[in-house]
């Protein structure tokens, strides 16, 4: 039982602790309720299919936005992008984050070293300046604190260091090596360019459907105040019938994870579901042994409740002990998911055992010890004493009305196992097939990729390139 009990109530552990970590759990930055991820409809854009649904920030767009809105505290855009890093030791590319003034202050996450990137480190034309996050800052600098002030070589350019972000930060579900300033040219920017991821912080009391219909408005200013350049229409963006997809920045990590991460959820819990339809089976039989000392308790004064609570108090501690067990098993599959785990499953670096999920795991097994203990509880609680003396306990436990409670428990058990053991072969199947899909090239496991960057700062000639 205990076995049981470890194997059922760990595996529910494991995976509540990532349905927790990465659905029901906030963003780990401050009241990250009010965050924002900042993405438009465009269904009448010709040809840009991508544009109908996921249509992202122009840098025209984001000066609109952070100057004429009314719904936000902070607005900021940001991009991935990649650079090389020189004159440490060897060349190294790193991952950057382009990000402007409004990001860090949207997201305020204090630094743990030095200050963030301000609005005047934005200036095209002045000193570069980058952030460095904290898992780069260890590995190339280890630790240093001295490290603000200093410069290095990125891209080419000298670029000081001004501050280090604290340990485990993320922009959204991405995890950068340094944050660099997007340096716009205000005066020469025009209306395309949809590029920029955007994210804001609502005012209180500010709704999202709230700043969803201040959009028309900002994007009147929009087109009112750039353009393509000379004889372009810049209200042409009218006939994309542009409108507002705000959504809040944890949906916008999570994505269309949660289903699946449920259906796990409930694939377990129909495990331990079985694993408790078992344990009833065995606690059935145990009860049917103990029929004559139950019997004796009844003539010598316990009444039916008594009885029930004995047996349930059994069953609650198996349950309880179990639970303990299942600890071990539940931390040694988390640390296996998030060491294998699929790099695509969003806040995957979030998910540990804390104190939700062994409240959790305290839960369940109270309620899968009453679960189990309950029919033997019912069944044996009253027993006429005249029955259960009358006859041997082997005698007593021959009949058919004593088997037929486990035989149901028995035939359940079987049909919920069969159900999961044919849509784990299904799966499995369609695994397979995956797998084995022609890519329509001939011995693909010995083809390779590789890139080249070259900064431009670095090619006298961009056409050499």
């Amino acid at each position: 039982v205990l076995l049981t009990l470890a194997i059922g109530i760990g595996a529910n552990t494991a995976v509540f602790s990532v349905v927790d970590g990465v659905l029901l759990k906030p963003l780990s930055y401050p009241e990250s309720d009010q965050l924002v991820a900042l993405w438009l409809n465009a269904p009448g854009a010709p040809g840009l299919a991508n544009f109908e649904n996921e249509l992202r920030l122009s840098p025209s767009l984001y000066f609109t936005f952070a100057d004429h809105n009314q719904s936000f505290q902070s607005v900021g855009v940001w991009a991935p992008s990649t650079a090389n890093v020189t004159g440490l030791a060897q060349p190294e590319e790193v991952h950057t984050a382009l990000i402007t003034d409004g990001i860090l202050e949207t997201l305020n996450v204090p630094p743990a070293v030095g200050r963030w990137l301000s609005k005047a480190d934005q200036d095209p034309h002045g000193a570069k300046r980058i952030m460095l996050n904290y898992g780069y800052w260890q590995r190339r600098f280890g630790g240093d604190r001295g490290i603000i002030g200093r410069t290095v070589q990125l891209d080419a350019q000298t670029c000081e260091i001004v501050g280090v972000m604290p340990r485990g930060f993320r922009l959204v579900d991405h995890d950068f090596d340094i944050f660099v300033p997007l340096a716009f040219d205000r005066n020469g920017l025009k209306l395309a360019g949809f590029g920029f991821n955007g994210i804001a912080r609502l005012k209180p009391g500010v709704s999202i459907a709230q700043a969803d219909a201040e959009v028309p408005r900002l994007l009147s200013i929009w087109m009112d105040t750039f353009s393509n350049g000379p004889n372009t229409n810049p209200h042409y963006y009218e006939t994309w019938k542009i409108s507002a997809s705000f959504r809040s920045l944890k949906q916008q990590v999570i994505g269309n994870v949660s289903s699946v991460l449920w259906i796990v959820m409930s694939t377990v819990g129909l495990v331990m579901l079985i694993a408790c339809v078992n344990i009833a089976n065995l606690l059935l039989v145990r009860a049917d042994s103990r029929q004559l000392e139950l019997s004796i308790r009844a003539a010598l004064g316990a009444g039916r409740a008594r009885i029930a609570r004995e047996l349930l108090f059994e069953s609650v501690t198996l349950g309880v002990i179990g639970g303990f067990l299942a600890l071990g098993a539940a931390y040694a599959g988390l640390r296996l998911l998030v060491g294998i785990g699929p790099t695509d499953l969003p806040r995957l670096s979030e998910v540990a055992l804390d104190a939700r999920s062994l409240a959790f795991t305290l839960a369940l097994s109270v309620i899968s010890g009453l679960l189990f203990g309950s029919i033997p509880a019912l069944k044996y609680a009253h027993i006429p004493a005249a029955v259960a003396l009358s006859g041997s306990n082997r005698t007593a436990s021959a009949g058919r009305v004593r088997q037929r409670s486990r035989n149901v428990l028995v035939v359940a058990q079987i049909a919920m196992a069969l159900v999961l053991l044919i849509s784990a072969l299904l799966m499995i199947r369609t695994f397979a097939a995956l797998r084995n899909v022609e890519p329509g090239f001939t011995d693909p496991a010995h083809l390779q990729t590789m890139h080249i960057f070259i900064p431009d700062l670095l090619v006298a000639d961009p056409l050499a390139v």
